[in-house]
Protein backbone atom coordinates (compact mmCIF):
# COMPACT_ATOMS: atom_id res chain seq x y z
CA UNK A 1 0.00 0.00 0.00
CA UNK A 2 2.80 2.62 0.92
CA UNK A 3 4.50 1.80 -2.28
CA UNK A 4 1.36 2.35 -4.12
CA UNK A 5 0.99 5.49 -2.71
CA UNK A 6 4.93 6.28 -3.15
CA UNK A 7 3.87 5.60 -6.87
CA UNK A 8 0.73 7.70 -7.40
CA UNK A 9 1.57 10.76 -4.80
CA UNK A 10 5.27 11.36 -4.79
CA UNK A 11 6.10 13.75 -2.32
CA UNK A 12 6.73 17.32 -3.29
CA UNK A 13 10.55 18.24 -3.66
CA UNK A 14 12.16 20.47 -0.78
CA UNK A 15 14.37 23.52 -2.23
CA UNK A 16 17.45 24.62 0.01
CA UNK A 17 18.66 28.04 -0.91
CA UNK A 18 22.03 27.02 -3.58
CA UNK A 19 25.37 27.82 -3.11
CA UNK A 20 25.96 29.93 -6.25
CA UNK A 21 30.09 29.04 -7.64
CA UNK A 22 29.54 30.84 -10.60
CA UNK A 23 27.52 33.24 -11.86
CA UNK A 24 24.07 31.62 -13.31
CA UNK A 25 23.29 32.43 -16.63
CA UNK A 26 20.34 29.72 -17.48
CA UNK A 27 17.43 32.32 -16.10
CA UNK A 28 18.53 35.29 -18.58
CA UNK A 29 18.11 32.40 -21.71
CA UNK A 30 14.81 31.62 -19.86
CA UNK A 31 13.10 34.24 -19.99
CA UNK A 32 13.77 35.44 -22.48
CA UNK A 33 12.88 31.93 -24.14
CA UNK A 34 9.59 32.35 -22.16
CA UNK A 35 8.53 35.94 -24.12
CA UNK A 36 9.26 33.91 -27.53
CA UNK A 37 7.06 30.88 -26.29
CA UNK A 38 4.08 33.04 -25.97
CA UNK A 39 4.73 34.49 -29.23
CA UNK A 40 5.78 31.34 -31.08
CA UNK A 41 2.63 29.59 -30.27
CA UNK A 42 0.32 32.27 -30.46
CA UNK A 43 1.39 32.26 -34.15
CA UNK A 44 0.73 28.71 -34.20
CA UNK A 45 -3.08 28.44 -32.46
CA UNK A 46 -3.82 31.46 -34.56
CA UNK A 47 -2.93 29.33 -38.17
CA UNK A 48 -4.43 26.53 -36.68
CA UNK A 49 -7.84 28.19 -36.16
CA UNK A 50 -7.29 30.16 -39.27
CA UNK A 51 -6.86 26.83 -41.08
CA UNK A 52 -10.48 26.12 -39.84
CA UNK A 53 -12.04 28.62 -40.46
CA UNK A 54 -12.45 30.07 -37.00
CA UNK A 55 -11.01 33.39 -37.78
CA UNK A 56 -12.96 34.83 -40.91
CA UNK A 57 -9.63 37.22 -41.63
CA UNK A 58 -7.54 37.97 -44.51
CA UNK A 59 -3.50 38.27 -44.77
CA UNK A 60 -0.17 36.38 -46.13
CA UNK A 61 -0.84 32.80 -44.32
CA UNK A 62 2.48 31.57 -45.47
CA UNK A 63 4.59 34.41 -44.16
CA UNK A 64 3.27 33.75 -40.97
CA UNK A 65 3.90 30.11 -41.00
CA UNK A 66 7.32 31.02 -41.51
CA UNK A 67 7.62 33.56 -38.64
CA UNK A 68 5.91 30.75 -36.56
CA UNK A 69 8.60 28.14 -37.71
CA UNK A 70 11.41 30.59 -36.89
CA UNK A 71 10.37 32.05 -33.84
CA UNK A 72 9.32 28.35 -31.97
CA UNK A 73 12.59 26.57 -33.74
CA UNK A 74 14.91 29.46 -33.34
CA UNK A 75 13.46 31.61 -30.50
CA UNK A 76 11.58 29.35 -27.64
CA UNK A 77 13.60 26.04 -28.54
CA UNK A 78 16.37 27.55 -29.04
CA UNK A 79 16.53 29.65 -25.70
CA UNK A 80 15.95 26.98 -23.19
CA UNK A 81 18.23 24.39 -24.75
CA UNK A 82 20.90 27.10 -24.65
CA UNK A 83 20.34 28.08 -21.57
CA UNK A 84 20.11 24.26 -19.94
CA UNK A 85 23.67 23.44 -21.96
CA UNK A 86 25.43 26.52 -21.22
CA UNK A 87 24.83 26.24 -17.57
CA UNK A 88 24.67 22.34 -17.27
CA UNK A 89 26.71 21.25 -19.60
CA UNK A 90 29.96 21.75 -17.71
CA UNK A 91 28.49 19.16 -14.88
CA UNK A 92 27.30 16.94 -18.34
CA UNK A 93 30.29 16.86 -19.61
CA UNK A 94 32.56 16.83 -16.36
CA UNK A 95 34.64 20.58 -17.83
CA UNK A 96 35.39 24.01 -16.65
CA UNK A 97 32.34 26.02 -17.12
CA UNK A 98 33.24 29.25 -19.19
CA UNK A 99 33.18 32.72 -18.01
CA UNK A 100 29.66 34.00 -17.33
CA UNK A 101 30.31 37.31 -18.84
CA UNK A 102 30.99 35.35 -22.74
CA UNK A 103 27.83 33.04 -22.12
CA UNK A 104 25.62 35.65 -21.40
CA UNK A 105 26.40 38.06 -25.34
CA UNK A 106 25.08 35.12 -26.50
CA UNK A 107 21.35 35.47 -25.96
CA UNK A 108 20.97 39.19 -26.94
CA UNK A 109 22.61 37.99 -30.41
CA UNK A 110 19.96 35.53 -30.72
CA UNK A 111 17.49 37.53 -29.94
CA UNK A 112 18.24 40.87 -31.34
CA UNK A 113 19.24 38.70 -34.86
CA UNK A 114 15.70 36.99 -35.03
CA UNK A 115 14.28 40.42 -34.66
CA UNK A 116 16.15 41.47 -37.58
CA UNK A 117 15.22 38.64 -39.51
CA UNK A 118 12.02 38.57 -39.63
CA UNK A 119 12.12 42.19 -41.63
CA UNK A 120 11.41 42.12 -45.26
CA UNK A 121 14.47 44.34 -45.81
CA UNK A 122 16.99 42.21 -47.58
CA UNK A 123 20.21 43.59 -46.17
CA UNK A 124 17.99 44.11 -42.07
CA UNK A 125 17.45 40.22 -42.64
CA UNK A 126 20.64 39.39 -43.61
CA UNK A 127 22.42 41.02 -40.57
CA UNK A 128 19.94 38.55 -38.30
CA UNK A 129 20.19 35.64 -39.89
CA UNK A 130 24.72 35.86 -39.44
CA UNK A 131 23.95 37.34 -35.76
CA UNK A 132 21.69 34.13 -35.12
CA UNK A 133 24.50 32.13 -36.37
CA UNK A 134 27.21 33.37 -34.29
CA UNK A 135 24.72 32.87 -31.18
CA UNK A 136 24.30 29.12 -32.01
CA UNK A 137 28.23 28.90 -33.28
CA UNK A 138 29.52 30.55 -30.16
CA UNK A 139 27.72 28.03 -28.06
CA UNK A 140 28.41 25.31 -30.09
CA UNK A 141 32.41 26.34 -29.85
CA UNK A 142 31.86 26.88 -25.52
CA UNK A 143 30.71 23.43 -25.09
CA UNK A 144 33.09 22.11 -26.97
CA UNK A 145 35.90 23.56 -25.74
CA UNK A 146 34.00 22.60 -22.50
CA UNK A 147 34.31 18.75 -23.81
CA UNK A 148 37.88 19.10 -24.78
CA UNK A 149 38.47 19.84 -21.11
CA UNK A 150 35.95 17.66 -19.73
CA UNK A 151 36.02 13.95 -18.57
CA UNK A 152 36.95 11.93 -21.19
CA UNK A 153 34.19 9.15 -20.37
CA UNK A 154 31.82 11.81 -21.07
CA UNK A 155 33.48 13.02 -24.43
CA UNK A 156 31.86 10.54 -26.59
CA UNK A 157 28.28 10.08 -25.28
CA UNK A 158 28.07 13.09 -24.55
CA UNK A 159 30.28 16.37 -24.65
CA UNK A 160 30.60 16.02 -28.91
CA UNK A 161 26.85 15.33 -29.86
CA UNK A 162 25.91 18.56 -27.07
CA UNK A 163 28.41 20.59 -29.05
CA UNK A 164 27.25 18.93 -32.67
CA UNK A 165 23.29 19.44 -32.03
CA UNK A 166 24.49 22.74 -30.77
CA UNK A 167 26.45 24.31 -33.40
CA UNK A 168 24.10 22.42 -36.48
CA UNK A 169 21.30 25.33 -34.93
CA UNK A 170 23.63 27.91 -36.51
CA UNK A 171 22.16 27.25 -40.02
CA UNK A 172 18.45 27.08 -38.62
CA UNK A 173 18.13 30.72 -40.53
CA UNK A 174 19.36 29.98 -43.76
CA UNK A 175 17.28 27.23 -43.98
CA UNK A 176 13.11 26.70 -44.97
CA UNK A 177 12.16 26.20 -41.70
CA UNK A 178 8.08 26.35 -43.01
CA UNK A 179 9.15 23.74 -44.70
CA UNK A 180 8.01 20.18 -42.98
CA UNK A 181 11.17 18.21 -44.22
CA UNK A 182 14.10 21.00 -43.76
CA UNK A 183 12.28 21.08 -40.16
CA UNK A 184 12.32 17.90 -39.62
CA UNK A 185 16.09 17.48 -40.15
CA UNK A 186 16.98 20.44 -38.21
CA UNK A 187 14.80 19.21 -34.95
CA UNK A 188 16.27 15.90 -35.22
CA UNK A 189 20.42 16.81 -35.64
CA UNK A 190 19.55 19.67 -33.49
CA UNK A 191 16.97 19.96 -30.38
CA UNK A 192 16.27 16.35 -30.18
CA UNK A 193 19.80 14.85 -30.19
CA UNK A 194 20.71 17.87 -27.43
CA UNK A 195 17.40 16.75 -25.62
CA UNK A 196 19.23 12.73 -25.67
CA UNK A 197 22.54 14.13 -23.67
CA UNK A 198 20.20 16.09 -21.39
CA UNK A 199 18.54 13.05 -20.90
CA UNK A 200 22.03 10.84 -20.10
CA UNK A 201 22.24 13.07 -16.89
CA UNK A 202 18.41 13.64 -15.70
CA UNK A 203 18.14 9.38 -15.99
CA UNK A 204 21.03 8.98 -14.13
CA UNK A 205 21.16 11.02 -11.26
CA UNK A 206 17.24 12.02 -10.71
CA UNK A 207 15.76 8.73 -11.60
CA UNK A 208 18.40 7.02 -10.34
CA UNK A 209 19.56 5.33 -14.00
CA UNK A 210 22.47 3.72 -15.47
CA UNK A 211 25.40 5.61 -16.78
CA UNK A 212 26.34 4.99 -20.08
CA UNK A 213 29.82 4.71 -21.61
CA UNK A 214 32.55 2.02 -23.10
CA UNK A 215 31.08 0.03 -25.93
CA UNK A 216 27.39 1.08 -25.44
CA UNK A 217 28.40 4.74 -26.03
CA UNK A 218 30.58 3.52 -28.97
CA UNK A 219 27.14 1.86 -30.68
CA UNK A 220 25.35 4.98 -29.74
CA UNK A 221 27.16 6.90 -30.99
CA UNK A 222 27.48 5.28 -34.38
CA UNK A 223 23.61 4.56 -34.84
CA UNK A 224 23.41 8.13 -33.88
CA UNK A 225 25.63 9.63 -36.78
CA UNK A 226 23.92 7.30 -38.92
CA UNK A 227 20.81 8.67 -38.14
CA UNK A 228 22.12 12.22 -38.67
CA UNK A 229 23.52 11.63 -42.33
CA UNK A 230 20.03 9.65 -43.32
CA UNK A 231 17.99 12.86 -41.94
CA UNK A 232 19.82 14.90 -43.80
CA UNK A 233 19.99 12.99 -46.95
CA UNK A 234 15.42 12.79 -46.64
CA UNK A 235 15.29 16.62 -45.41
CA UNK A 236 17.71 18.34 -47.56
CA UNK A 237 17.39 16.30 -50.85
CA UNK A 238 15.59 14.77 -53.37
CA UNK A 239 15.48 11.55 -52.00
CA UNK A 240 12.40 10.02 -50.21
CA UNK A 241 13.99 7.87 -47.77
CA UNK A 242 12.57 8.94 -44.35
CA UNK A 243 11.54 5.56 -43.63
CA UNK A 244 14.91 4.75 -42.96
CA UNK A 245 15.86 7.67 -41.21
CA UNK A 246 13.01 6.90 -39.04
CA UNK A 247 14.36 3.43 -38.54
CA UNK A 248 17.48 4.90 -37.66
CA UNK A 249 16.70 6.79 -35.03
CA UNK A 250 14.47 4.42 -33.49
CA UNK A 251 17.73 2.09 -33.20
CA UNK A 252 19.43 4.85 -31.73
CA UNK A 253 16.37 5.80 -29.22
CA UNK A 254 16.45 2.48 -28.36
CA UNK A 255 20.12 1.94 -27.72
CA UNK A 256 19.56 5.08 -25.83
CA UNK A 257 16.62 4.23 -23.44
CA UNK A 258 18.21 0.58 -22.97
CA UNK A 259 21.95 1.72 -22.17
CA UNK A 260 20.52 4.00 -19.42
CA UNK A 261 18.42 1.20 -17.80
CA UNK A 262 15.33 4.23 -18.55
CA UNK A 263 11.96 1.98 -17.97
CA UNK A 264 13.42 0.51 -15.12
CA UNK A 265 14.40 3.82 -13.25
CA UNK A 266 11.37 5.32 -14.65
CA UNK A 267 9.34 2.76 -13.29
CA UNK A 268 10.89 3.09 -9.47
CA UNK A 269 9.78 6.61 -9.62
CA UNK A 270 6.33 6.77 -10.17
CA UNK A 271 4.33 9.24 -11.27
CA UNK A 272 6.60 12.05 -10.57
CA UNK A 273 6.12 14.42 -12.92
CA UNK A 274 9.96 14.84 -13.48
CA UNK A 275 9.68 11.43 -14.82
CA UNK A 276 6.44 11.94 -16.75
CA UNK A 277 8.18 14.64 -18.12
CA UNK A 278 11.15 12.41 -19.36
CA UNK A 279 8.71 9.21 -20.77
CA UNK A 280 6.26 11.47 -22.39
CA UNK A 281 9.11 13.55 -24.20
CA UNK A 282 10.88 10.63 -25.04
CA UNK A 283 7.29 8.97 -26.24
CA UNK A 284 6.40 11.52 -28.56
CA UNK A 285 9.91 11.28 -29.86
CA UNK A 286 9.70 7.20 -30.66
CA UNK A 287 6.17 7.74 -32.35
CA UNK A 288 8.16 10.58 -34.42
CA UNK A 289 10.35 8.20 -35.61
CA UNK A 290 7.68 5.69 -35.97
CA UNK A 291 5.52 7.59 -38.03
CA UNK A 292 8.36 8.29 -40.78
CA UNK A 293 8.63 4.76 -40.74
CA UNK A 294 5.18 3.71 -41.69
CA UNK A 295 5.82 6.40 -44.81
CA UNK A 296 2.58 7.34 -44.27
CA UNK A 297 0.75 10.36 -44.04
CA UNK A 298 2.16 14.27 -43.65
CA UNK A 299 5.79 14.64 -42.00
CA UNK A 300 3.86 17.73 -40.78
CA UNK A 301 2.61 15.57 -37.95
CA UNK A 302 6.78 14.40 -37.01
CA UNK A 303 7.70 17.71 -37.01
CA UNK A 304 4.97 18.54 -34.16
CA UNK A 305 5.27 15.56 -32.30
CA UNK A 306 8.96 16.30 -32.07
CA UNK A 307 8.16 20.38 -31.02
CA UNK A 308 5.05 20.71 -29.37
CA UNK A 309 4.85 17.05 -28.19
CA UNK A 310 8.18 15.84 -27.11
CA UNK A 311 10.71 19.07 -26.70
CA UNK A 312 7.78 21.40 -25.23
CA UNK A 313 6.93 18.91 -22.91
CA UNK A 314 10.74 18.16 -21.60
CA UNK A 315 11.10 22.01 -21.63
CA UNK A 316 7.86 22.61 -18.97
CA UNK A 317 8.50 19.76 -17.18
CA UNK A 318 12.58 20.37 -16.51
CA UNK A 319 12.16 24.10 -16.19
CA UNK A 320 9.69 23.84 -12.94
CA UNK A 321 12.67 21.45 -11.49
CA UNK A 322 15.51 23.32 -12.38
CA UNK A 323 14.13 27.08 -11.91
CA UNK A 324 12.76 25.57 -8.36
CA UNK A 325 16.10 24.13 -8.20
CA UNK A 326 17.98 28.12 -8.48
CA UNK A 327 15.39 30.10 -7.02
CA UNK A 328 15.16 27.19 -3.31
CA UNK A 329 11.08 27.71 -4.00
CA UNK A 330 8.67 25.05 -5.91
CA UNK A 331 7.34 26.76 -9.42
CA UNK A 332 3.97 24.38 -8.65
CA UNK A 333 3.26 21.40 -6.47
CA UNK A 334 4.41 18.37 -8.10
CA UNK A 335 0.86 16.99 -8.48
CA UNK A 336 -0.22 20.02 -10.50
CA UNK A 337 3.12 19.79 -12.69
CA UNK A 338 2.03 16.04 -13.76
CA UNK A 339 -1.59 17.52 -14.62
CA UNK A 340 -0.10 20.25 -16.75
CA UNK A 341 2.20 17.62 -18.46
CA UNK A 342 -0.77 15.28 -19.47
CA UNK A 343 -3.24 17.71 -20.43
CA UNK A 344 0.04 19.41 -22.63
CA UNK A 345 0.49 16.05 -24.25
CA UNK A 346 -3.44 16.29 -25.17
CA UNK A 347 -3.43 19.54 -27.03
CA UNK A 348 -0.03 17.94 -29.08
CA UNK A 349 -1.64 14.98 -29.58
CA UNK A 350 -4.30 16.93 -31.42
CA UNK A 351 -2.25 19.33 -32.87
CA UNK A 352 0.13 17.23 -34.01
CA UNK A 353 -2.59 14.48 -35.67
CA UNK A 354 -4.89 16.94 -36.77
CA UNK A 355 -3.93 17.22 -40.44
CA UNK A 356 -5.04 12.98 -40.63
CA UNK A 357 -8.12 13.15 -38.24
CA UNK A 358 -11.08 14.34 -38.94
CA UNK A 359 -12.01 16.59 -36.32
CA UNK A 360 -14.74 19.32 -35.85
CA UNK A 361 -13.72 22.62 -36.76
CA UNK A 362 -14.90 23.90 -33.21
CA UNK A 363 -12.40 21.87 -31.72
CA UNK A 364 -9.44 23.58 -32.56
CA UNK A 365 -10.85 26.78 -31.17
CA UNK A 366 -11.17 24.88 -27.91
CA UNK A 367 -7.44 23.13 -27.67
CA UNK A 368 -6.19 26.33 -28.87
CA UNK A 369 -7.64 28.02 -25.49
CA UNK A 370 -6.60 24.90 -23.36
CA UNK A 371 -3.12 25.04 -24.31
CA UNK A 372 -2.81 28.86 -24.24
CA UNK A 373 -4.25 28.48 -20.22
CA UNK A 374 -1.27 25.54 -19.63
CA UNK A 375 1.60 27.59 -21.37
CA UNK A 376 -0.04 30.85 -19.90
CA UNK A 377 0.08 29.54 -16.22
CA UNK A 378 3.46 27.66 -16.28
CA UNK A 379 4.92 30.42 -17.78
CA UNK A 380 4.27 32.90 -14.90
CA UNK A 381 4.46 30.78 -12.24
CA UNK A 382 8.24 30.18 -13.70
CA UNK A 383 9.10 33.73 -14.07
CA UNK A 384 8.34 34.22 -10.97
CA UNK A 385 10.80 31.91 -10.20
CA UNK A 386 13.37 32.69 -12.47
CA UNK A 387 13.22 36.40 -11.54
CA UNK A 388 14.08 35.76 -7.67
CA UNK A 389 16.99 33.73 -8.67
CA UNK A 390 18.60 37.37 -9.21
CA UNK A 391 18.56 38.20 -5.23
CA UNK A 392 19.55 34.65 -4.42
CA UNK A 393 23.19 34.88 -6.21
CA UNK A 394 25.84 37.23 -4.32
CA UNK A 395 27.49 40.50 -5.53
CA UNK A 396 30.33 39.55 -6.16
CA UNK A 397 29.18 37.16 -8.95
CA UNK A 398 26.35 39.61 -10.18
CA UNK A 399 23.81 39.35 -7.86
CA UNK A 400 21.85 41.54 -5.91
CA UNK A 401 22.40 39.49 -2.36
CA UNK A 402 25.08 40.61 -0.14
CA UNK A 403 28.11 38.61 0.71
CA UNK A 404 27.69 36.13 4.26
Amino acid sequence: MKRLIRITAPADTSFAPMTFTRQPVVHRFWLGGLVLAFVGFFFGFFLWMWQHDQLPIQGDFFLIRLWHARVQIEGFLGSFLMGFALQSGPHITGGKPPPSSSLLKLPFLLWIGLFLSLFSLEWLALIGMVLISMAYGGAGYFLWQVTRQGNPRFQIPRGYPLAAGMALMAAAPWLSLDDPNEALFLLWCGPVTMAMVAGQQLIQNVLGGRLLQDRPARLLVITLALAWLFTALAGLTPLEIWPMAGAAWLITLFLFLHGTHFFAAAWRNGLSSINVTLTLGFLHVLMAAGWLVTGEGTPDVAVHLLGVGSLTTLIIGVTVRVAGFFSAGAVMGDRVALWLLLLWAGVAWMRSFFPVWAMPERLTLWVSLAGALILGFWGMRTAGRLMKIHTLVPVNLGGSKPDG
